[in-house]
């Protein structure tokens, strides 16, 4: 069984790494996103510092989206939403890069803080993309 799971993620690592060297479209940077806050969680729950610098610095230096992020958001929020861009940028790679330091000095507790305020950066933009 383990030579089976370990098998599915050594598959699975190697398709998603060479799926997101390549130019993006907002919908796979923010699956890459995604696997990289999944990444952290893990981390902390695995107690791996490795696993949430990685995921922190890969969501710290994201690639934009093909075209930039405007040309994906529905016209009728565009203004609103470029109006908040710098804001979420600011939360969300502001507090992964805060995440990276945090844990190189062992401050995990507040770097575990700093995750949840993360997240809820990136709730923040799904709420305002979405009309949740």
């Amino acid at each position: 069984m383990k030579k089976i799971l370990f098998s599915t993620l050594f598959i699975f690592l190697i398709f998603t790494s060479n799926t997101f060297s390549q130019d993006l479209t907002l919908r796979g940077v923010m699956q890459k996103v995604n696997f990289e806050t999944l990444k952290i969680l893990q981390g902390f729950i695995w107690n791996n510092d490795l696993m949430i610098i990685e995921g922190a610095k890969e969501i710290a230096e994201h690639p934009m989206p093909k075209g930039g992020a405007a040309k994906y958001i529905p016209p009728e929020k565009r203004e609103l939403f470029m109006k908040n861009m710098k804001n979420f940028e600011k939360i969300v790679h502001g507090s992964a890069e805060e995440i990276v330091e945090l844990v190189k000095h062992g401050k995990k507790e507040e770097a575990f803080e700093k995750f949840n305020y993360m997240v809820k950066g990136c709730l923040s933009c799904h709420r305002m993309f979405r009309g949740w």
